[in-house]
């Protein structure tokens, strides 16, 4: 099934699909053994959702939110949620949509193996751990799933090769619902195609200026979102940073980080892994590189160096970046017939117990990290429905934490239509408009981040809770001692680390 034998043997692909099928299906694991995924961000998308389902007839939402829907490139699980949850429910819609995407990854990058090379590589099995990433922990949900159909994608475009007018037809629906999904993920395919399609060209004997005129033709059909994105009317926006915070230093440490979970010693070593294999299949001789992919990475890594930390105020846009190199590296080679058996056996070997030991490891911090949020939202059921409720959430003032807990919140904003001052408003980026001005500047991102003590400009837990507007009733403050005690709040709730506390009578406006 996997790449033992020369590229050149031809097998029915029925073992491959089986792999393809089996490994897929592993990658599923940590998300089925959380009872509440515990994604960074993916409590305020809950949140939105449940506007975006709920607000139409809910005058508690109404009088907090609306939600418009419009046409911009960050839908993809938005769209999934508005289908399947009036089915299964808000939440387990949620769970099974963004659960769904390390699966569809892994799926993806096996494929794009196969395409490229003509059977799945044995060192393509180094990439799926990347399916469980940094960016996909930090609950990108949009972003992620758009990467896993990009892989996707860039399988079936390699694949189509040799048919250009059936590759041209189906890649205008195609290429648009990729950007509708995301439009980072919409970028990286179209750089991919490009590359591809750059490559053939030349090879087939081109000029510089006819292989650039080819391949402008090739990739033309994936532009029809950019095109509508266009001539959408832009109205309300905001003034934001289009381009913010290159950071050069940051961005090893985002490779070094690529897969940083719950154990970030063993994270770190598990890039180096990867980085190794890396270096293996480029310095080997015989193995075969895939030029189109190959370039595509290279150029992919060039534009992560370049560009900001922050891209039309969306934070960690080069972040998420890193994944996607280390995984397009990594697939754009596979051994060839000179390549030493016993090479390619250990490289199998190695794949394997790598696999299995992150899938291990991702599996034990979903558990513990989903049975923490189910615990820490146990405080909510204390608070009145519909109330105006201010979320805080205790954040280091320096170092890594691997707490996911900091839009928490969104999920009583779902489960009991309580106020969530962790909602982001971003008109190029968002479809929900927040509006409690009564509560500002405590209603949006980012003012659930508090610190224990002063953090620079920032005050601290004191000094913050002394500011909440009296319009709130009730405070929730995740990451502290339960036996604190906060000035005019009267403890109401309390779990291992965080306690929901209700304004004294004297107090209340």
């Amino acid at each position: 099934m996997l790449d033992t034998r020369p590229l050149s043997a031809r097998d029915k692909p029925l073992g491959e699909l089986a792999l393809i099928f089996l490994l897929s299906a592993l990658a599923a694991i940590p998300a089925i053994l959380a009872p509440v995924l515990p994604l960074t961000d993916l409590g305020g998308h809950v949140g939105r959702y449940a506007v975006q389902l709920d607000g139409g007839h809910s005058a508690v939402l109404r009088a907090w939110y609306t939600f418009e829907w419009g046409l911009l490139p960050n839908l993809g699980v938005d769209l999934l949620v508005q289908l399947l949850a009036p089915v299964m429910g808000l939440e387990p819609a949620v769970h099974f949509i963004v659960g769904s995407i390390p699966p569809l990854m892994v799926s993806g990058m096996l494929l794009l193996s196969r395409a490229a090379h003509g059977r799945i590589g044995v060192n393509a099995l180094y990439a799926l751990p990347l399916a469980i990433s940094l960016p996909y922990l930090y609950g990108f949900a949009n972003f992620a799933l758009s990467i896993a159909l990009a892989f996707h994608a860039m399988a079936l475009w390699i694949a189509l090769e040799p048919r250009p007018v059936l590759r041209t037809a189906l890649f205008v629906p195609i290429g648009f619902l990729l950007w509708l999904c995301h439009l980072v993920g919409w970028a990286v395919f179209s750089l991919v195609a490009g590359m591809t399609a750059l490559v053939a060209n030349w090879r087939a004997g081109k000029r510089v200026i006819g292989t650039v005129i080819a391949t402008g033709l090739m990739t033309a059909p994936l532009l029809l979102g950019p095109v509508i994105g266009a001539l959408q009317p832009k109205e309300g926006a905001e003034a934001i940073a289009l381009l913010a915070n290159n950071d050069a230093p940051r961005k090893i440490v985002w490779l070094i980080m690529a897969m940083a979970d719950r154990w970030l010693v063993w994270d770190a070593a598990g890039a180096a892994v990867i980085a190794f294999v890396i270096y293996i299949s480029l310095r080997t001789r015989g193995f075969h590189v895939h030029p189109g992919l190959m370039l595509s990475a290279l150029a992919l890594l060039g534009l992560f160096l370049l560009m900001p930390d922050t891209i039309m105020g969306s934070r960690f846009a080069d972040m998420r970046l890193g994944p996607v190199i280390l995984a397009l590296f990594v697939l754009a080679s596979a051994p060839g017939p000179l390549v030493d058996p016993r090479l390619t056996r250990w490289l199998l070997i190695g794949g394997l117990v790598f696999g299995g030991a992150r899938v291990a490891s991702n599996s034990v911090s979903m558990a513990l990290a989903g049975n923490q949020f189910a615990e820490t939202l146990t405080a909510i059921e204390a608070v009145p429905r519909g109330s105006n409720l201010v979320s805080l959430y205790v954040d280091e003032c320096k170092g890594w934490s691997t707490d996911r807990r900091r839009h928490i919140m969104g999920y009583g904003l779902a489960r009991r239509h309580l106020f969530d001052n962790g909602q982001w408003q971003l008109p190029s980026g968002q479809l929900i408009a927040i509006h409690n001005p009564r509560l500002a500047p405590f209603d949006r991102d980012p003012s659930t981040i508090t610190f224990l003590e002063p953090c620079g400009e920032s005050p601290g837990l004191p000094a913050t809770v002394a500011a909440v507007p009296r319009a709130a009733r009730y405070l929730w403050v995740i990451r502290i001692d339960p036996a604190t005690r906060l000035q005019g709040w009267e403890p109401l709730r309390a779990t291992s680390d965080s306690v929901l506390y209700r304004r004294l009578p004297t107090q209340v406006n």
